[in-house]
């Protein structure tokens, strides 16, 4: 099942009380690129390097993330990044 990749995402708090398996959903590599900000390409790198944010593999060979663990990724770069600096 196609989803259409949108522009913008809405406000989250508002996207969780009008569907709160917001969260669980898996989308493509094209809509977690756009979430991310990060180029398909470097994600498709990431995967082959066992790098980047974890994902699924579907009958062998669609790859899809879940939005929350694209989140989850997220944070812990971000906590990697602040203890590499007080380090």
């Amino acid at each position: 099942m196609k989803h259409p990749i949108p522009t913008s995402f809405p406000d989250l708090k508002n996207m969780l009380e009008a569907n709160p398996a917001w969260l669980d959903e898996a989308i493509t590599t094209q809509e977690a690129s756009m979430l991310l900000k990060i180029p398909v390409n470097t994600l498709t790198t990431w995967r082959s390097r066992h790098k980047g944010p974890g994902f699924l593999k579907l009958a062998g060979k669609i790859v899809h993330y879940q939005r929350r663990t694209l989140f989850d990724w997220m944070a812990s770069q971000q906590q990697q990044h602040i203890n590499q600096a007080e380090g």
